[in-house]
C-alpha cells in the first residue's frame, strides 16, 4: 500500500477507534438541521478566528481570511478530531437509513 494512504488509513481508524457506542447513539440521535447549527456555533466562536464580531455582525478576520497552519492544527485539534468522527458515523447512519429499502 502507498505510504500515504496507509497514513490517511491509520488516521481513519484511530479517529473510529475512538469513538464510544454512547457517542455514535448520542450522534445519530440529532439531525441535519442540528449538525449544522453545531458547525455554526463553532465558526462564530472567538477561539476559532473564523470572525470577529462587530455587534451582531460576525466580520472576515483582519486580512480577510484564516490561515490553516501548524498552530491552528494544533489550537483545534480537538475539535477537527471530534467534527471528523460526528461526519463518519452521521453519514454511514444517513446512508444506511437511505439505502436500507
Amino acid at each position: 500500500m502507498h505510504a500515504v494512504w496507509s497514513d490517511v488509513k491509520l488516521a481513519a481508524d484511530k479517529l473510529l477507534d475512538a469513538i464510544t457506542d454512547e457517542q455514535i447513539a448520542e450522534w445519530n440521535a440529532s439531525d441535519p438541521h442540528a449538525w449544522a447549527n453545531e458547525s455554526f456555533a463553532i465558526s462564530e466562536a472567538a477561539e476559532t478566528g473564523y470572525c470577529t464580531f462587530h455587534g451582531k455582525s460576525c466580520d472576515p478576520p483582519d486580512g480577510g481570511s484564516v490561515t490553516i497552519d501548524g498552530a491552528y492544527l494544533a489550537k483545534s485539534d480537538v475539535i477537527i478530531r471530534e467534527r471528523l468522527q460526528k461526519a463518519g458515523i452521521r453519514l454511514a447512519h444517513l446512508l444506511d437509513s437511505v439505502l436500507a429499502d
